[in-house]
């Protein structure tokens, strides 16, 4: 069966936000977004995971990539996606860097379950359009808002918290 698959990146049209820090214990951020992701994004650690973790215990350098996978309704699920690279010094008492990259997507899937919910059903093309025009688009644009970007902008202001970053004054 054919379904019909909406996709949006969250922070549209910059595809994530960078953080850039050079300081002591860079490598404690990523415990302290581990821990802001699952609460930020209200899940279990069911819904969290890292697809990848590297660490060279010779210099220090360090690599993580981690995920939020939530689903917001019956149809509509957003995954959030934080990059974490840098180095970890082995002497306490240098300093390190850690480059954080945080973006995420939207996705709605509708259909696909049975010949009445194909996609290629005209009629479901239609009664999908009327839904999605008069209905649905008013929701899933306030899932844009404040499931991926107000929760992604608040993930970044915890994390220049935590690591003392004062964002730029504006005049």
């Amino acid at each position: 069966m054919t379904t019909i698959k909406i996709e949006e990146d969250c922070l549209a049209p910059d595809m994530q936000i960078v953080i850039k820090y050079k300081g002591p214990n860079p490598y404690d951020a990523y415990n302290k977004i581990k821990k802001l992701m699952k609460e930020i994004w209200e899940v279990e650690s069911i819904a969290f995971w890292e697809r990848e973790f590297r660490w060279d215990a010779t210099d220090g350098s360090f690599l993580v990539k981690c995920y939020i996978d939530r689903g917001i309704d019956k149809y509509t699920r957003v995954l959030i996606e934080v990059f974490l690279q840098g180095t970890q010094p082995i002497d306490p008492n240098q300093l390190g860097n850690v480059e954080i990259r945080i973006g995420g997507y939207l996705t709605s899937t509708f259909g696909g379950t049975s010949i009445i919910d194909d996609a290629k059903n005209p009629l479901f093309k239609t009664l999908f359009y009327i839904y999605y025009k008069y209905f649905y688009q008013k929701q899933r644009n306030f899932y844009i808002k404040e499931w991926c970007y107000n929760r992604i902008q608040k993930l970044k202001t915890e994390i220049q918290k935590y690591l003392n970053i004062l964002p730029p004054q504006t005049l």
